[in-house]
């Protein structure tokens, strides 16, 4: 019986510890939750008081509960400083405690497109330089000269065919330019862009994000799209999920759709199979048990259209400049 007790107690003990991440601030004060989304300028932290908005510029250090977030903190550390082989060696750290570690993978990836693209801009300078010289000498008796920096939202809409607006560190698809390939892969007017290679985006400066997007010709970029899937109920429809043909689970980065059934209502309105639902009709998820969910989905009312708002990976293929 005592040890049945000291048991209990100990699983207790780990319960409450789990996912313990750490929060060291500047002022020598200490935070302690959960990191549940990460941005350039501040952190969402998940705490027993709710959520919290944490800004980095007042952090010290982050200490996270696992060994490959660690790693993850340290990649990060030197892609800021444009130190992408050292990034890719803490990345690939990270891939090999949690293979199944998706950020770390994408980040991995992310790290050598941004070597690849760093030696061509050290290519592109030269030629520029060059460029430039020969450019002054032919014009140089002119009051001005002809050489002039491409526009970044053209050289965007030319390389993946979409135009961005950005209102409070959102980012917005303006318009998508017809055959490109943000047009093949589905993405729609009216989505949001929230992450390139497995980080979020939003708060960034527009030039970080169109540097980003921008880069070698033919080359992938993978991106996180969000966007909402009106779903319209029909009169006396009671289980709406069943309708749907939608296998919802989660997964460590949320609710995510397992599987779809041919033919079923999901499949006509644009669900696909691996979708994350982040909230139905402005619910979020994140902290839903399954049957709460499904309880949820179903409880619509007649002739009323529910919404789903969903976080979709695509990878697009940057065409040759226009």
């Amino acid at each position: 019986m005592h040890y049945l007790i000291v048991l209990i107690i100990c699983a207790l003990t780990l319960s409450s510890t789990l996912y313990a991440d750490s929060l060291i601030m500047k002022d020598n004060t200490k935070l302690k939750g959960l990191v549940i989304e990460e941005y350039s300028d501040r952190i969402l932290l998940s705490t027993i008081d709710g959520e919290k908005n944490i800004f980095r510029k007042d952090i010290y250090r982050i200490e996270y509960d696992t060994p490959e977030q660690n790693f993850m903190q340290l990649g990060r550390a030197y892609d800021e400083k444009k130190w992408y082989d050292k990034a890719a060696f803490y990345y690939k750290k990270a891939m090999e405690i949690n293979p199944d570690y998706k950020e770390a993978r994408e980040a991995y990836l992310a790290s050598h497109t941004k070597m690849w693209r760093q030696e061509e801009r050290m290519t592109r300078k030269e030629l520029d330089h060059r460029n430039m010289v020969m450019d002054w000498w032919k014009n140089r008796n002119n009051k001005e000269s002809p050489f002039q920096t491409k526009d970044k939202p053209l050289l965007l809409n030319s390389m993946l065919g979409i135009s961005l607006v950005e209102k409070e560190g959102v980012f917005t698809i303006d318009s998508i330019r017809p055959y490109s390939s943000a047009d093949r892969s589905g993405i729609e007017e009216g989505d949001m862009l929230v992450g390139i290679w497995g980080r979020l985006i939003q708060h960034s400066k527009m030039e970080d994000v169109l540097d980003e997007l921008i880069g070698p010709k033919h080359s992938e970029i993978r991106v996180l799209i969000e966007k909402k899937i009106p779903v319209a109920v029909s009169a006396g429809e009671k289980d709406l999920y069943k309708e749907l043909g939608i296998m919802l689970g989660f997964e460590y980065e949320g609710l995510a759709v397992k599987d779809i059934v041919s033919g079923k209502k999901g499949e006509a309105v644009g669900f696909k199979k691996g979708d994350f639902v982040t909230a139905i009709d402005n619910h979020i998820t994140r902290y839903l048990p399954l049957d709460s969910i499904i309880a949820l989905i179903n409880s619509s009312k007649d002739n009323k259209d529910i919404v789903f708002t969903i976080k979709r990976t695509l990878n697009l293929r940057r065409e040759a400049e226009k």
